[in-house]
């Protein structure tokens, strides 16, 4: 495996957990280098179109509750509260608290983050799609059953939720 000497990593049939760990977090850099470099020009990263995403289509016009995008998200408390506030500065959602327990927010959003959305998405779409096409579909598809697969057994072991 070719790419991973140059992260000084030897792959034989010794050490292949790592050629496969390293892998995959070396396509993932990959996919989020390409991913950043589309999304930089709206002023979105990765983590702001995601968090976007998770708000209009998943709370659609009643929103959902912060803890519960940090969950999809899997990111931290202090993390979400974050991305919320600059996603609120800038505009893009809305932070209402819940009725009865103030102690909770509601995120919805906003007209601008919703018409962000739909100008990016496009754009967005095709970019995963060539990315996508640089494999045949056959092997997508094995590409996509390993890790389907392979999610399933760390959620078994609760590795992923730890």
């Amino acid at each position: 495996m070719k790419p991973l000497r140059r992260y000084g990593i030897e792959v034989g049939k010794k050490n292949i957990f790592e050629g496969a760990i390293y892998g995959v977090a070396g396509m993932y850099a990959l996919f989020e280098k390409v991913i950043s470099s589309y999304l930089r020009p709206y002023n979105l990263t990765p983590a702001k179109f995601n968090t976007l995403m998770i708000i209009k289509h998943m709370g659609k016009k009643s929103g959902l509750r912060q803890i519960e995008i940090g969950r999809r998200l899997i990111v931290t408390a202090s993390n979400m509260t974050h991305l919320i506030d600059k996603l609120e500065r800038e505009g893009y959602v809305e932070r209402v608290s819940l009725k009865g327990d103030r102690r909770v927010n509601i995120i919805k959003i906003s007209k601008a983050g919703s018409d962000l959305l739909d100008k990016v998405w496009p754009g967005y779409h095709n970019t995963i799609q060539e990315l996508a096409n640089l494999m045949p579909q056959n092997e997508l598809r094995q590409i996509k059953q390993l890790f389907d697969k392979w999610t399933t057994k760390l959620s078994e072991k609760n590795v992923a939720n730890s």
